[in-house]
């Protein structure tokens, strides 16, 4: 049985996987892409990155742009999501039509909001609304139980933790059904603590509670890391790693080439 499963799972696409993976626990990396251009996400899914974020909520991401570079996503088999600039169940809806992997929402404060958004990633015991006719549903092609199995199935649903609200209600988010992985904001944390730097103690403290409620509630966690930061992240039992963005590779891209050109 075991041998006919991991068959099965070697003709999924990369795309198809991505869900399985990171419920399984496997450490993936992957980067933000704040260049609303397909182009990008076309290099990008040429590489060995687990996944992108199409950063929405921090970059100038029209809808056609999410379109277009979802649809690259596709055809690059590139795991694709969006990190959603509206925290609300009509904004997870666009990027998941156009065929997202899944969506990061953030500023999930509440059990309230954490409830909202686990039912906007999910048609069966959700709320998702239906519509078979885009990108995601075969533009009409498929057949409309199995779409809906094999979204509800394969669709990622993240909450951002990035505010001290949410620390305070983290006993109780994680108790909301739906919701695969816990994303730390700590730059936001930073923020909304009042402190200088992220490894503040009071910075912390609060991920680390974060962290050991998610991990006993048996969820996954994911976090923004620098290579440096892997292992002590991956202690607190992140899995999940976002290393930059194409700006920063483009950066350290850059500079390498001008450091080598000078010797």
């Amino acid at each position: 049985m075991t041998n006919e499963v991991d068959r099965k799972m070697t003709k999924l696409s990369k795309k198809s996987k991505i869900r399985t993976r990171l419920l399984a626990g496997e450490d993936l990396v992957g980067v933000f892409v704040k260049t609303p251009a397909y182009q990008v996400v076309e290099v990008l899914g040429s590489t060995d990155l687990d996944f992108i974020i199409l950063d929405q909520e921090h970059s100038p991401f029209d809808l056609n742009a999410i379109d277009s570079c979802l649809m690259a996503g596709k055809m690059a088999d590139m795991p694709t999501l969006v990190r959603i600039q509206q925290n609300t169940a009509t904004g997870m809806l666009y990027p998941l039509d156009c065929g997202a992997s899944g969506v990061i929402v953030p500023h999930v404060a509440t059990v309230e909001k954490a409830t909202e958004i686990a039912a906007g990633g999910r048609y069966r015991g959700g709320r998702r609304g239906f519509a078979g006719t885009q990108r995601a549903g075969g533009y009409g092609t498929r057949e409309m139980n199995e779409y809906i199995d094999q979204a509800d199935s394969e669709t990622i649903v993240i909450a951002q933790i990035e505010d001290v609200e949410a620390v305070e209600n983290i006993e109780d988010i994680v108790k909301v059904d739906n919701i695969d992985c816990f994303f730390l904001g700590r730059m936001d944390l930073t923020v909304g603590y009042g402190a200088t730097a992220q490894t503040d103690k009071v910075v912390v403290e609060a991920v680390e509670h974060v962290c050991k409620v998610v991990r006993t509630a048996g969820k996954r966690l994911a976090a923004y890391s620098s290579p440096a930061e892997k292992q002590m992240l991956s202690d607190l039992g992140v899995t999940m790693f976002t290393m930059g963005s194409e700006h920063s590779l483009l950066l350290s891209g850059a500079n390498k080439v001008a450091a080598d050109f000078s010797k």
